[in-house]
């Protein structure tokens, strides 16, 4: 039995890498033969917001009250758990600025491996995490070769120079559904945090101009952050008859099959989860472009629309198009079921089995 030991952040919270790994780690101990730990390396464990599988041993770092105290404290700390646990293969989900550091840290005998789930259209907003967002990938080259494998989305494997890269998509994380949206409400949805990355000032500017012709439609917004922030954007434009906020669900299921369509305005999106799972319910999905997550699998006017960067008229427009083509938005929606086809989970999972076998 191999033991395998992921090390990640916030594995407590409703963000996307927390949701993929409760699957992806559930679906390993329950069909193959794995002994895994989490280690997360920056907030308690005591509340998650996603089920694990009992099997999994979940675990956090010690941490002190003084941030300061931790970052020097976190190479001890991460030596001693790494040791305590003595795993055969090390996962290393930690994609900010400790992680990048991990493989200078540990002395170990395990293979590493780097999975990454950022890519390089990663924008931030303070200048910190600006100085962060620059030295992560430098510190992240300098020893590549230390890592047995860098599992990476397709569209960002030549963002590492390194042969060791293996491209692993995403799964489709719900069950694909026998039966999709009926497309009868006039509800769109977002979902994801409330936070500068998904661009939720601009989704909220481009609705005001849809519901200018649409206005019995609803817009309802799922995830956690700074809500009073865009709650008060909301009632800035005048919209507070029009968008709903909602807290984050572990179980989206009726909330896909309830709505029409799904709005996607980050700024990047090295992946999107929660378009695949929209897509698997037939909605039609909007999002820009530029983002390498969304535009490696939405085929535009095909299976979904890709609206040009910064075009938040031509955005409008499009939604609003569809709107008012029953026909259309039954077109999109057969053919964005089709779309997410290649996510399934057996298939992929299949291959993460094979690439810990290889080590």
């Amino acid at each position: 039995m191999k033991k395998l030991l992921y090390i990640t952040t916030f594995i407590n919270n409703s963000g996307g890498v927390a949701k993929l790994l409760s699957v992806k780690l559930s679906y390993l101990v329950q069909h193959y033969d794995y002994e895994i730990y989490i280690l997360n390396s920056n907030s308690p464990t005591s509340t998650m917001f996603y089920e694990f599988d009992e099997r999994i041993k979940i675990s956090s770092l010690k941490q002190s009250k003084n941030r300061v105290l931790n970052i020097l404290k976190y190479p001890g700390r991460i030596k001693k758990a790494i040791k305590e646990i003595g795993p055969d293969i090390i996962v290393n989900c930690d994609n900010g600025l400790k992680g990048t550091i991990l493989h200078n840290i540990i002395s170990t005998k395990s293979s590493l491996i780097y999975e990454s789930h950022i890519s390089k259209d990663f924008m931030v907003e303070s200048f910190i995490d600006k100085l962060k967002s620059k030295l992560q990938p430098l510190l992240l080259s300098i020893n590549l070769k230390k890592y047995s494998c860098i599992v990476a989305y397709d569209h960002a494997k030549g963002d590492f120079r390194s042969q060791n890269v293996k491209v692993l998509h995403n799964p489709l994380l719900i069950k694909e559904p026998e039966s999709p949206s009926a497309l009868e409400n006039k509800i769109a949805i977002a979902v994801g945090r409330l936070a500068y990355q998904k661009g939720y000032d601009t989704m909220l500017q481009l609705w005001k101009d849809v519901i200018a012709d649409h206005p019995d439609w609803k817009l309802h917004i799922y995830g956690e952050g700074d809500i009073q922030k865009y709650k008060g954007l909301v009632q800035e434009l005048g919209l507070h008859d029009h968008v709903q906020f909602f807290e984050p669900r572990s179980d989206i299921k009726d909330v896909y099959r309830n709505a029409s369509m799904l709005l996607n305005t980050s700024r990047y999106e090295p992946f999107g989860l929660a378009i695949i799972e929209a897509m698997a319910y037939g909605l039609p999905v909007f999002a820009f472009k530029n983002t390498l997550g969304p535009s490696s699998y939405i085929v535009n006017n095909e299976n979904g629309f890709l609206i040009e960067k910064g075009q938040i008229e031509d955005y409008a427009n499009t939604v609003k198009n569809l709107i008012g083509n029953t026909m259309e938005m039954k077109r999109i929606s057969v053919n964005a079921r089709k779309g997410v086809k290649k996510f399934n989970l057996d298939a992929i999972m299949k291959e993460w089995h094979a690439l810990f076998q290889s080590l």
